[in-house]
């Protein structure tokens, strides 16, 4: 399976050390120019994100979608769809809740950091999501419905925050 990943889930994974779960999810993951930029300028392993063989860097061909995108998104979530729709890969990796909408609404399979770190748990990739989420939330501040999570933990087994 190929994924195409915004920056967020990748800073989030980056921050816990753990961007190589998503070398055991997925066979390749791409990301777009703009992408690699806001993970780079963001400081939080940015030299991991160089190292990872499973990651592939891309330009966006279609310049009017990424244009038309930007009317309601940011740089990096609008050439993830647009490259998804280009590359005709179906699944991508994006937290924000409007660009997840939109991504949806273009019949692009979505997951979020939460999903990946829930699709891990269950592969036995990790053994627990709760200690890395509130990680994720100390070092960078990551956001997450309180709803959601405990929701997510408590399918899960793991003790609710």
């Amino acid at each position: 399976m190929i994924a195409i990943c915004n920056s967020s889930p990748l800073i989030a994974l980056l921050s816990i050390e753990g961007i190589n779960i998503l070398s055991q999810l997925f066979k390749k993951v791409i990301i777009p120019e703009a992408v690699y930029r806001e993970v780079f300028i963001s400081k939080i392993g940015h030299e991991d994100l160089n190292k990872a063989q499973f990651l592939e860097v891309k330009r966006v061909k279609d310049k009017k979608l990424v244009k038309l995108l930007r009317m309601q998104l940011d740089y990096g979530e609008s050439e993830v769809i647009a490259l998804a729709l280009e590359q005709e890969i179906n699944r991508v990796i994006i937290d924000d809740k409007q660009a997840r909408k939109i991504a949806e609404e273009l019949g692009l399979k979505v997951i979020g950091t939460l999903g990946v770190l829930i699709l891990a748990k269950e592969k036995q990739i990790i053994k627990e999501v709760r200690p890395l989420i509130l990680t994720m939330m100390e070092k960078i501040n990551f956001r997450i419905s309180k709803a959601v999570l405990n929701r997510a933990l408590e399918i899960l087994g793991e003790e609710i925050i």
